[in-house]
C-alpha cells in the first residue's frame, strides 16, 4: 500500500505530466489550424465536404477540451494536491 507521501509525489507527477499534455495539444492545434487554413481556399471538391464533415465534430471536441476540459482538469489536480499538502504539512 502506498503511503500519503508516496499518493503526494504521484499526484504531483501526474499534474505535471497533464500541464506538459495540454501544453503540447494547444501548441499542435495551433500549428494544425495555420495548416490547414493554408490549404482551405485550395481545396474545394467532394473530398473536402466528406473530410470537413470529420474534421469539424473533432476540431470543435479538442478546441472544447483545450479550453474548458484541460484547465479544470488541472485545477481540480491543483485542489486535491494543495489539499493533500495541507493533511500531510498543515496549512
Amino acid at each position: 500500500m502506498a503511503s500519503m507521501d508516496d499518493v503526494l509525489e504521484r499526484m504531483r507527477e501526474f499534474q505535471r505530466a497533464l500541464d506538459v499534455f495540454d501544453e503540447l495539444l494547444t501548441a499542435s492545434m495551433r500549428e494544425l489550424e495555420q495548416h490547414h487554413d493554408a490549404v482551405a481556399p485550395l481545396w474545394q471538391d467532394e473530398l473536402r465536404r466528406a473530410y470537413d464533415a470529420r474534421w469539424e465534430p473533432l476540431h470543435e471536441r479538442l478546441r472544447e477540451y483545450a479550453k474548458r476540459e484541460g484547465p479544470a482538469y488541472e485545477e481540480f489536480l491543483l485542489r486535491k494536491t494543495r489539499s493533500l499538502e495541507g493533511y500531510l504539512y498543515g496549512d
